[in-house]
């Protein structure tokens, strides 16, 4: 992912973030998972104080026969400054649906270069 710099575990499910925003501001969250069900979903939500405030889940469901994956992220955010900062974050293209997309676009070109072996 482009826009975070590190991600920490903490301990039991917390975890911290580091990211860079807009215009390279730094935002720093913790938060903890609150749904883990393995090969399925993902889902976290950020915990009080953060400098972002969000929630979100990745769903991985099987497609293609069980030959592929169908990778499905939600989001829900309130980004520091309110309107101001989201309206800022999508003038320099900072806004987090076209980061994600361009982070999931990414992230299927390096899987799918790998060679699966045939059975």
């Amino acid at each position: 992912m482009s826009h975070l710099e590190k991600v920490t575990e903490t301990n039991d499910g917390h975890s911290h973030w580091v990211a860079r925003g807009p215009g390279g501001m730094q935002f720093e969250w913790d938060a903890r998972i609150i749904n883990d069900v393995e090969n399925e979903i993902i889902a976290w939500q950020s915990l009080p104080g953060s400098d972002v405030v969000s929630a979100g889940s990745v769903r991985f469901d099987p497609s293609g026969n069980g030959r592929s994956t169908q990778v499905s992220v939600h989001l829900q955010y309130a980004p520091p400054a309110g309107r101001l900062g989201t309206l800022a974050a999508s003038l320099i293209g900072g806004e987090p649906s076209h980061i994600i997309r361009e982070d999931l676009t990414r992230l299927k070109t390096r899987v799918e270069a790998v060679e699966t072996p045939r059975l």
